[in-house]
């Protein structure tokens, strides 16, 4: 099941509050310098980097597992948004774009298969974390480190924060993308830990044609070529997830702009 009746009734709202919320800060923030206008993801980046620290924190002391890792496809949040909001140097443009296209990458997710990123049972125990019945914090981290990161792609779309220009784009995302299968597709399967779901998927269908190919053609040789076909999906993805923020960000701003002409 790609949505549960637990991820309509909390995410569809969330979609709404994200894109309002989105819009009234691009217009409030539409006639002030780059930088004022970054305050708004730099906040949510702090906030992604301040929930990563409370989890490492609370691993160390608890009992620290490797799934913790910040290896993880989303992981890349701690990676290039702050590259994107306090880097200053001539390479901005690249992080920006990076950054924008993993949010994009997690807005699609949420989008189409949140079932895939987390369970409703994630849902429940965090409201009993925080409500104080129990639970787990790490699902809290799991949700609200979701939640912040698919806000951050409408702002990337409603403030138009990236420049485009496709054909040197499309070349960054999949250099960038098809490093990350290159380091972390061989170390999941070294420490046995199932970052990006190298190791075994968390979607069934997925994880029935890893079965497959293993039986038909052997563990090692089948796990191989598991991991191939799902770094060609983890370059894909980014790839769509690219040209979803052009369009959104170019239908948003040329709306914008035929309402101040009209």
């Amino acid at each position: 099941m790609f949505w549960t009746p637990l991820h309509v009734y909390t995410l569809i709202p969330q979609f709404i509050v994200y894109a309002v919320l989105a819009a009234v800060l691009s217009r409030a923030l539409k006639d002030k310098d780059f930088e004022a206008r970054l305050l708004p993801l730099k906040i949510c980046t702090v906030l992604l980097l301040l929930l990563e620290a409370a989890k490492q924190i609370t691993g160390i002391v608890t009992g620290y597992d490797t799934y913790w890792i910040p290896l993880h496809f989303c992981s890349l949040f701690l990676f290039f948004h702050p590259a994107a909001c306090f880097y200053k140097g001539k390479h901005r443009d690249k992080f920006l774009l990076i950054a924008g296209v993993v949010s994009s990458c997690v807005f699609l997710f949420m989008a189409v298969y949140p079932n895939v990123v987390y369970s409703d049972d994630a849902i429940r125990s965090m409201w009993a974390c925080l409500t104080g019945r129990g639970g787990s914090f790490f699902e809290v981290h799991t949700v609200l480190f979701h939640g912040i990161g698919t806000f951050t792609f409408f702002l990337f779309v409603f403030q138009g924060l990236v420049e485009f220009h496709t054909k040197k784009d499309v070349k960054l995302v999949i250099i960038t993308y098809g490093l990350y299968c290159l380091i972390v597709g061989p170390f999941a399967q070294l420490i046995d830990t199932n970052f990006n779901n190298f190791v075994r998927s968390n979607a069934p269908f997925l994880e029935d044609i890893r079965l497959r190919i293993r039986d038909c053609i052997g563990a090692v040789l089948g796990q191989t070529v598991y991991v191939l076909i799902l770094s060609v999906g983890t370059i894909l993805v980014p790839l769509l997830a690219y040209f979803v923020l052009k369009w959104m960000t170019a239908l948003f701003h040329h709306r914008k702009a035929g309402e101040t002409a009209a």
